[in-house]
């Protein structure tokens, strides 16, 4: 059962609107864009995760609020490992999590001591398991979690998710069968902006990409695929992405300098084209408004960036703290995402938003009668922006719908009778620093099993 049975609730106008989405893979008609989906937020449980964060005394600069998942792999469930799993039942209830990292399956022992265990609930268990025939062995992986007393709740693996429709990539992902046939009850895609599994911008080497610039390439195509994941992800999973601002490992087409001896390097030729740190804090504002439950980082991949700043910047788009309405609406029972689109009305006309480099995405509660909207345009010109002609059953009123280039606002409304009334417009994650040069070496080695592996390496030897 997908989960377009429970995202609908009585909005006739969103089945209407999911089931043309559905019709047509990518663009979506004109009755489609412009009716609302009313998709019902799933509980946010503020789920941040880093790679990197293994224990409480991991030697990396953190923020507050990141919760430590250990690394195991076969053989190799450290007394270190349950002590921390053992804390986290105390410190994070309900967060609990591990990385399952290698290539063979957990010994009978391993299962046993994680997931029957009367010290802890393992709650996530976040695998790593790569390539074809690693979703095989994620699949047996997920199996004998199950069949533990104390089995995890929500099992995923690195990129396995519900892509059924998803137009961000140059092949198609895992479809939503695949992902339903995995045996998987959490999506983990990967939303690396640069990365070679979405299509290239123009004036790149094969770019193929409909976007007006490089910047807004890496900021709306992730977007998309977390979009497609969120509409055919089955009810009760959990939906945690791998993050990053920028990876472009395995990219030649973003290797800018084409020099092999120092990796994949992006020296951002015209210095704009990088996601500014603001950029990434809204990226991760709008996956959370298209019903993402948490992030999991993998690395910033920005020269000079820290991973502290990696970390603060991720929690400032998934919390939004300068924006308490969103927190507030969020906190409804009747929450509603406003959309999952994949296309809107810019300067009178229907594009997709990948086209245009403007996107929108927002929530809303009937209950509070408030809705806000998250609008950004990553592409360098001012655009004007209609929403759907109706969200939650109400009109939307007029509002100041021109958006200068590089800029993102969050919009509030009020409800009164049948439609949503303007209230404020407010600069958002205003960082205007686009110079960075990215380079994904030498943490972001080719995804996270190298780096898993590393991180393995390097704790052993610290112990």
């Amino acid at each position: 059962m997908t989960r377009t049975g429970n995202i609908l609730g009585n909005s006739k106008e969103g089945e209407r609107a999911v089931r043309k989405f559905t019709q047509r893979i990518g663009i979506l008609a004109a009755a489609a864009a412009f009716v609302g989906v009313g998709t019902t937020a799933q509980a946010q449980s503020d789920l941040l995760y880093d790679w990197r964060k293994v224990d409480s005394s991991t030697p990396v600069p953190t923020v507050t609020g990141y919760i430590p998942a250990p690394f195991v792999s076969t053989g190799n469930v450290t007394p270190a490992a349950l002590s921390t799993l053992t804390a986290n039942q105390t410190a994070f209830p309900g967060k609990v999590a591990v990385k399952i990292v290698g290539s063979t399956l957990l010994s009978t022992a391993d299962n046993a001591s994680l997931f029957s265990n009367p010290n802890f609930q393992v709650n996530y268990a976040f695998m790593d398991y790569e390539g074809a025939s690693g979703q095989a062995t994620a699949s047996a992986q997920a199996a004998a979690i199950r069949g533990q007393t104390k089995p995890a709740q929500f099992i995923g693996n690195f990129q396995m998710y519900p892509g059924t429709g998803d137009t961000s990539g140059v092949g198609s992902g895992p479809s939503a069968a695949a992902y339903a046939a995995s045996g998987m009850t959490m999506a983990n895609e990967d939303l690396y902006p640069g990365s070679a599994t979405y299509k290239n911008p123009p004036g790149t080497t094969g770019g193929t990409s409909t976007s007006p610039n490089i910047r807004s390439s890496l900021f709306v195509q992730p977007i998309d695929r977390a979009s497609f994941v969120t509409l055919n992800l089955p009810v009760g999973h959990q939906h945690v992405p791998y993050v990053n601002r920028f990876n472009n490992f395995g990219n030649s087409a973003l290797d800018s300098d084409n020099n092999p001896s120092n990796g994949y390097r992006f020296d951002n030729p015209t210095g704009q084209q990088m996601l500014s740190r603001g950029d990434f804090s809204a990226l991760v504002a709008h996956y959370r408004l298209r019903g993402v439950n948490g992030v999991h980082l993998l690395d910033g991949g920005v020269v000079g960036y820290t991973q502290s700043q990696f970390e603060q910047d991720a929690k400032d788009g998934f919390q939004m703290p300068t924006v308490p309405s969103v927190a507030a609406i969020f906190a409804a029972s009747d929450r509603k995402l406003a959309t999952l689109d994949n296309s809107s009305k810019v300067d009178g006309n229907i594009v997709t938003n990948e086209s245009s480099g403007v996107v929108y995405s927002g929530v809303y509660s009937l209950t509070q009668g408030k809705l806000d909207i998250l609008v950004s345009n990553m592409d360098s010109n001012s655009h004007t922006l209609l929403f759907a002609s109706k969200i939650g059953n109400k009109t939307v009123g007029v509002f100041p719908n021109s958006f200068a280039g590089g800029t993102h606002s969050l919009l509030e409304f009020t409800a009164a009778g049948t439609q949503w009334n303007f209230a404020a417009a407010t600069p958002v994650f205003t960082d205007s620093d686009r110079s960075g040069v990215g380079v994904p070496e030498p943490v972001a080695m080719g995804g996270a099993s190298i780096f898993a592996l590393t991180m393995l390496f390097r704790r052993r030897r610290s112990v």
